[in-house]
């Protein structure tokens, strides 16, 4: 019986290819949409479940509260913490402290640069990295140790056969030979910590000791034992931490007003990666929001809802053909639990050759899909148990769904009625056609949401930045006490040269402090420049003077601020010039004089607010970064020429180079492909929801045959036959429209309200998004109205 049901159904289907084809091709594509999306969560929720203690892996956050700001929960502490709470706490087992600092690597008389970790030598015995060769329990112990992946060994050495030799890296000033001690595999693809070169923390810990509580700039990770109490242990934690920080708490909020509230916990080691406090930081790598996976999953599982409606409304449609085929078996004593056996035999047929096809394209489309999502996913990597009892789920879920009710409605026709051709399907469907606006709402909510992205991506991109950000190059300086003579060097070097323009220096990354201007406390971005900066990067200074050599007290009593800092001030700008303030820590605190304001300007991402900014030139604090305006005019030579002037000056350091511009491009690469995710799921509703619309278009034509031949007797033009055959489709895309637009100017002004700086909403985008699919569905509509309306009506009418 069987065999007989799955033969009936290749038969039907090979009877009728273009409907077989317009159903597999809609459930190909849903299906491979939730294959790619299966992959991707399961790699988000499978990162760092390797080691065998990540149930007792523990990383310490800290969650500050200044005054009245947000509180802000970050993963980083100072190296102080993780030794005292072994001491103090019995729960605790072990810590180990990881912090990912930059270094140079000489290899013969080339440089390179590297993000090795530094860790503790217990690192092997809390996380789980076997090694290829070499002794765990000692591979970290001597200070001038290195442990390298298989990966880094290759790569410097051209085999993994490398224990015993030397490396020569540079952390602070000079090269120092390390010696290999082990080999590890290379980390797997779904870990935060990206252990390629591990380095002692007690070497690291000779150039930057610090027995501070407060503050931090690195992980520190507890093993707890298997039945610590997780609130018992941040509670004892708690109370080490304040007995050690209220008196320093305290002669902050007396000398500098600033109200500081520091809480600690504990973090499950797992939950870092898709964490929306305290994400990876610090030598850890391939943070995530799980807002991505939700998202994704929900586009997944609406495609594949959509695919099914279309298959259900498909095989009903098609099933008029068959009603006499349906009363026949009735009639000769078929029941109806064989005739739904029947249905459903064609539906897991039709699931089974849509599945075969899905994974083929899921391994053609997977290295774009990769790339889409950054990711590195292949059905090897992720293959397991699970996996394919995953995907074989849901191809039952998809052939039931897409079964079950065609073969409810279908195996209910009554002999009588489909053998006059009697029997009638659409009436009143309000499932059908509530299912249409359901499609349709979606596929105008996705393509509300491409513009409105598509829109603030441009924005980003093109707004005024307040500076002129074209041509601008960066490179990047060792920070040492050297730093401060290197932008003297640079200039003598590049000044005269052709394509060269301007030279400054700034410092590097950013740099929070605090300011007491009139009793008043502010938090501001401290940052140092040179003479030159501001006119490098044509920054208008409105009111006072930029920095000037012709002043030798600039690089001590000096500063420039920017307009934001005077209204947080509460200074009127005109009258700002002059102005002195407190400013620095409480053992270098000094009063310092404004010489000049300049115009707010966005260094970073326009996600971000302009703060308060103090530029000043204080020598104890080193330059950074060196920033060259070069000529448009031949730029492939004029970068030659940084390079060879940068290995010149700084023989034993990498030399890198960013523009502005493309540094302004990477702040918005997330929108970017957000932008394209939706813009591709956008297409993929639209195609789906109109290969359901093209199916019950047939249907409506199949059942109004005969009327449709009367009206045309009677004279009716095609013109009106068309619109007949249209008008309720496109009433149900207008309550589409209606129903998708308030839910997509909720959830795009939430999306928006990520952004400082962001485009007003129009009213144009809503309707734009409702033509544009009415356009759409009308094309679709046309090929089969028109059909109709030109049909000879004597065929019609001949059939009864």
């Amino acid at each position: 019986m069987i065999k007989n049901y799955f033969k009936t159904a290749f038969r039907n289907l090979w009877r009728n290819k273009i409907f077989s084809i317009i159903k597999i091709l809609g459930l190909s594509i849903g299906l491979t949409v939730c294959m790619l999306i299966f992959l991707y969560t399961k790699d988000e929720i499978s990162y760092d479940q390797f080691h065998e203690n990540k149930a007792q892996i523990f990383r310490i956050i800290q969650t500050w509260q200044m005054g009245k700001e947000p509180a802000q929960s970050i993963g980083i502490t100072n190296g102080i913490m993780g030794e005292s709470f072994a001491k103090e706490i019995p729960e605790v087992q072990q810590y180990v402290r990881i912090n990912g600092v930059a270094v140079t690597v000489k290899k013969n008389n080339e440089v390179f640069t590297e993000n090795p970790l530094f860790v503790d030598d217990n690192f092997f015995s809390v996380f789980t990295f076997p090694l290829l060769d070499g002794n765990k329990r000692t591979a970290l112990h001597d200070p001038h140790s290195v442990v390298l992946s298989k990966y880094i060994a290759k790569k410097y050495f051209g085999t993994t056969d490398v224990t015993g030799k030397l490396m020569q890296i540079k952390l602070d000033t000079a090269f120092e030979n390390f010696t290999i001690t082990a080999i590890l595999e290379n980390s797997p693809q779904n870990s935060t910590l990206k252990a390629d070169i591990l380095l002692p923390y007690r070497y690291y810990e000779k150039y930057n000791s610090n027995t501070d509580w407060i503050g931090g700039s690195l992980n520190t990770f507890l093993l707890l034992s298997e039945k610590a109490n997780i609130k018992t242990v941040e509670s004892k934690m708690q109370t080490l931490f304040d007995k050690n920080t209220k008196d320093k708490l305290a002669k902050a909020q007396q000398e500098q007003g600033i109200s500081m509230k520091i809480s600690l916990g504990l973090q499950p080691f797992t939950a870092i990666h898709l964490s929306t406090k305290a994400g990876p930081d610090n030598g850890m790598a391939d943070g995530s929001k799980p807002a991505y996976s939700y998202i994704l999953t929900c586009i997944a599982i609406f495609i594949l809802i959509i695919a099914c409606i279309n298959f259900i409304n498909l095989a009903v449609a098609q099933s008029l053909k068959r009603s006499k085929e349906i009363g026949i078996r009735k009639v000769v004593g078929g029941t109806r639990s064989q005739l739904i056996k029947q249905f459903l035999a064609e539906s897991f047929l039709v699931s089974l050759i849509a599945f075969s096809i899905a994974i083929v394209l899921t391994l053609i489309i997977l290295p774009f899909f990769n790339e889409l999502a950054n990711k590195k996913l292949s059905l090897s990597y992720l293959s397991d148990g699970y996996l394919y009892a995953g995907y074989f789920l849901l191809l039952l879920v998809t052939s039931f769904i897409a079964g079950f009710y065609p073969s409810l409605v279908l195996s209910a026709f009554q002999p009588v009625k489909v053998l006059y051709s009697r029997q009638k399907l659409m009436s009143k469907n309000y499932l059908t056609k509530g299912l249409i606006v359901l499609q349709f709402a979606l596929a105008i909510f996705l393509i509300i949401g491409t513009i409105v992205i598509n829109s603030q991506l441009n924005f980003l991109l093109h707004s005024n930045l307040g500076y002129d950000s074209k041509n601008l190059v960066r490179m990047d300086i060792p920070i040492n006490n050297s730093s401060d003579r290197l932008p003297g060097i640079f200039k003598d070097e590049l000044l005269n040269k052709p394509g060269i323009l301007s030279v400054a220096a700034r410092n590097g990354g950013r740099n929070i402090s605090g300011a007491k201007v009139d009793g008043k406390q502010i938090t501001i971005e401290y940052n140092k420049i040179d003479d030159r900066y501001l006119t490098t990067f044509k920054i208008p200074i409105i009111a006072g003077r930029n920095f000037s050599p012709d002043y030798p007290s600039d690089s001590m009593q000096s500063v420039i601020v920017n307009e934001s800092f005077g209204k947080e001030a509460g200074w009127k700008l005109n009258n700002a010039v002059g102005k002195t303030f407190g400013f620095g820590e409480s053992h270098n605190k000094r009063t310092v004089t404004v010489v000049g304001i300049i115009k707010d300007y966005h260094f970073t991402s326009l996600k971000e607010k302009i703060t308060p900014e103090v530029f000043s030139m204080e020598p104890a604090f080193n330059f950074g970064q060196i920033w060259v305006k070069i000529s448009p005019k031949n730029i492939p030579q004029t970068l030659s020429l940084l390079q060879s002037t940068y290995k010149k000056i700084l023989p034993w350091f990498p030399y890198s180079y960013q523009f502005m511009d493309d540094i302004n491009a990477k702040n918005y690469e997330a929108e970017a492909k957000w932008k394209q995710i939706i813009s591709i799921a956008s297409g993929l509703f639209i195609f789906i929801s109109c290969i359901g619309l093209l199916g019950l278009v047939m249907l409506a034509i199949d059942q109004r045959t005969k009327e449709i031949g009367i009206r045309k007797v009677l004279g009716a033009a095609a013109s009106g036959i068309m619109m007949l055959v249209s008008k309720e489709f496109i009433v149900l895309i207008l309550v589409a429209f209606v129903v998708s637009t308030p839910v997509g100017y909720y959830f795009i002004h939430k999306w928006l309200q990520d952004f400082a700086y962001r485009i007003n909403v129009s009213w144009w985008m809503f309707p734009l998004a409702g033509v544009s699919v009415i356009i759409i569905a009308l094309i679709t509509l046309s090929y089969m109205a028109i059909k109709a309306a030109m049909a000879n009506p004597v065929k019609s009418l001949r059939t009864e």
